[in-house]
């Protein structure tokens, strides 16, 4: 899984390129698995497509997930259907002001 794959980052434990404080200190690690992961650099499997069909038939009421890739989004599934258990690429928000920033600004400062 993602977690196996990150010891080019040389973090103090895998969990800590999810960690605020350790953003706050070496953001470049976060950016560069981020650039990686942006929606577009992988496509949604059968199964997201299975999951967007429950919704077309009107049987799915939520999406719970803890991917933060976004596939589910780009397969067609209705944001509002969408729970990001651990957030993902569809929305962000400033660190000190917590007030929501466009995504493609966040984009932007991503792929730099």
């Amino acid at each position: 899984g993602l977690y196996d794959n990150l010891q080019k980052y040389d973090l103090p434990k895998p969990e800590a390129i999810f960690s605020i404080n350790f953003f706050k200190e070496k953001p470049a690690a976060f950016y560069e698995l981020a650039r990686e992961m942006w929606p577009g650099n992988f496509a949604p499997t059968i199964a997201h497509a299975f999951i967007r069909l429950l919704e077309m038939k009107g049987v799915l009421l939520r999406c719970y997930t803890q991917n933060i890739d976004s596939l589910e989004e780009l397969a067609g599934v209705s944001p509002e259907r969408i729970v990001a258990a651990h957030g993902n690429f569809s929305s962000a928000r400033g660190i000190n002001t917590g007030k929501a920033v466009p995504i493609e600004e966040v984009r932007d400062a991503v792929l730099k």
